[in-house]
């Protein structure tokens, strides 16, 4: 199944149930399915479709649209911007680009010579969803954190259901009503959307973060499901607001801190537990409640198996730190480069670069990276797409970009240059900021000698 089957299953069994909630509108399922197969009736099957929208239910409709249709979905972050995106455009040569008026406006000039489409109008519609094999491909992401490049990852539109149909699994919610705080581009974004699809649950799409809407939401819509960054806790923590309804709280994509966890539980009474996840293996393990007096990435989900495997290539014992390695039916299908595919598997099993232990409950525990990425934000960076930006200026002769520490937001990107000639940091980072999302940018340059 996939996410256009588990919509039409949920339209046939309860049509007037809300499913899509936000500040301007509410939809049911037989409204959703709809405005969704008339979306998809100017798609065909096999279609690539960037998807470049910012968070509003429209933005849902034609992300679902899409998999109603049979297409491959290249999700997009909604701040992309400029070299990024003109690179993501060229690599992927989209049949459709979805956008909205104003990424529309901001990005013009990269969308020029594509079929760009903010509103449809259509004919007709598309009667029934397209049923994709197993190995199909119905998304990619731009997120390649294992090999710490820019390139596509894709995924069979079918695993996707099946991870989220295994997350929730693992959550043990009765009913999931849930707010979605993240560009649903995201892994986390998506993931919350196919946890809420396939409990038949509600979603209340949030265009931007704020306390006062989120809150406001959580309260009117009895809102029972989190799941969002650490930043978003800790927003809570400076404020007053009512967060009575949430039954669960969970936090991911970033570094968690004792902190947040000790603030919000005693401002509202609530744990938040983690689950861990990255663009080539959606979402992979989860940390149950009866577990929250740690800060732990939690077990392996259903259908999960993992290695933890030590630098002499042994598995580790409880407490020893290793490479995770990982194996499940829902891992990505490969990159576009076949050889940087070969290079993260062994067999079936996923290398992950991410280093953990474990503890004699079986609990995870995330120890650092292996693999060249940051987080900033709750957003991934990679240190070789900015080097590479700074070597393509013809004054620079060497660059190394790492991560600074910037507190509970993560690391942000910083660069140490070599330059043959007269140039300022200043120009260096103009040069570089230009060309990238802000979450992208260069913090600051040293220019070395």
């Amino acid at each position: 199944m996939s996410y256009g089957d588990t919509l039409e299953k949920w339209y046939r069994q309860k049509p007037s149930s809300i499913f899509l909630v936000s500040s301007e509108a509410s939809l049911t399922f037989e409204k959703t399915r709809e405005e969704v197969s008339k979306i998809a009736s100017v798609l065909s099957p096999g279609d690539t479709v960037a998807h470049i929208m910012g968070n509003s239910i429209k933005s849902v409709l034609y992300y679902l649209a899409s998999f109603w249709a049979g297409a491959k979905i290249v999700a997009i972050d909604p701040l992309t911007s400029a070299e990024d995106l003109r690179f993501i455009l060229e690599d992927s040569a989209p049949d459709i680009v979805f956008t909205d008026e104003e990424i529309l406006q901001r990005e013009k000039e990269f969308m020029k010579g594509y079929k760009v489409i903010t509103d449809v109008n259509p004919s007709g519609a598309f009667s029934k969803p397209y049923s994709y094999t197993d190995d199909e491909t119905g998304i990619v992401y731009y997120y390649a954190g294992i090999a710490g490049k820019t390139m596509q990852v894709k995924h069979s539109a079918q695993r996707l259901s099946l991870n989220a149909k295994s997350l929730l699994s693992a959550i043990g919610l009765k009913e999931v009503n849930s707010i979605l705080t993240v560009p649903i581009a995201h892994v986390l974004g998506n993931s919350v959307l196919g946890v809420t699809l396939e409990a038949g649950g509600k979603m209340y799409v949030m265009k931007k973060f704020s306390v006062e809407e989120a809150s406001s939401a959580i309260s009117k819509y009895n809102l029972n499901y989190l799941a969002t960054v650490p930043m978003v806790y800790d927003a809570f923590n400076s404020s007053n607001v009512e967060l009575k309804s949430l039954e669960l709280c969970v936090s991911t994509a970033a570094p968690l801190f004792p902190n947040t966890v000790k603030g919000f539980k005693e401002k509202y009474g609530k744990d938040i537990v983690q689950q861990y996840g990255f663009t080539e293996g959606l979402v992979l393990t989860f940390q149950p409640k009866e577990f929250s007096d740690v800060i732990s990435i939690g077990k392996p989900l259903p259908n999960v198996d993992i290695r933890v495997v030590k630098d002499d290539g042994t598995d580790a014992k409880a407490n020893e730190t290793g490479e995770l390695w990982v194996k499940s039916p829902w891992l990505m299908l490969g990159y576009s480069d076949e050889k940087e595919t070969e290079k993260v598997f062994h067999g079936e099993w996923l290398k992950t670069g991410d280093l953990v232990s474990f503890d004699e409950k079986g609990l995870l525990y995330f120890k650092g990276m292996r693999k060249r990425m940051l987080k900033y934000k709750g957003y991934p960076i990679f240190p070789r797409d900015l080097e590479e930006i700074l070597l393509s200026h013809h004054k620079v002769t060497s660059a190394v970009v790492k991560g600074e520490d910037a507190g509970n937001l993560g690391q942000q990107p910083v660069a140490l240059v070599k330059v043959n000639g007269s140039i300022t940091e200043k120009e260096l980072l103009d040069y570089v900021n230009s060309k990238v999302a802000f979450y992208k940018r260069l913090k600051r340059v040293y220019i070395e000698g």
